[in-house]
């Protein structure tokens, strides 16, 4: 998680400055679900790390999550978590990540969709993303990205391609 982590702070202050715009959004969705493709933005870091960045729409507004499908959680960033006073859920537990261990908190998240879809009702982790400067933004974890069936990541077109919810 470290690893991921410090990689979201590498391009951090980009990310944060290509995503101001985003703001309030509607949430979409209704009663027939389908297959989607939604836009993302790719950044690549000089040194060859990518980053696929969605826009997910939490309580009717939009920010950026990194796309990571190694992650077995969903992760929110402290500052989105405070931002949208969302409910602590039981005791802070310990994360552990490629060389390191943490304490976290966990929060519920509801009221969120991606690209017009609705995600679960879940609840993730919320821990302070280096880099973030503050900023508010979470991270999509295998957790949530799995309630499509598949998914497609498109690094050449920008798109992310999600199956039919199950």
């Amino acid at each position: 998680m470290r690893r991921l982590i410090l990689v979201a702070g590498l391009v951090g202050s980009f990310v944060l400055f290509a995503f101001t715009g985003w703001g309030f959004a509607s949430v979409g969705g209704g009663a027939h679900q389908a297959q989607a493709t939604i836009p993302i933005v790719i950044l690549k870091a000089k040194d060859g790390e990518t980053l696929a960045l969605a826009r997910v729409v939490v309580h009717g507004r939009a920010f950026p999550f990194l796309i990571d499908t190694g992650s077995s959680k969903t992760l929110v960033d402290v500052a989105l978590a405070r931002q949208l006073h969302l409910k602590r859920v039981g005791k802070p537990i310990k994360v552990t990540g490629v060389g390191c261990s943490e304490t976290a908190s966990k929060v519920r998240l509801s009221r969120w969709s991606i690209g017009g879809q609705a995600l679960p009702s879940i609840v993730a982790t919320s821990s302070v993303i280096a880099g973030s400067g503050g900023k508010a933004f979470g991270l999509l974890g295998s957790d949530v990205l799995s309630h499509f069936g598949a998914i497609g990541l498109d690094y050449a077109h920008g798109e992310l391609t999600l199956g039919v919810p199950t």
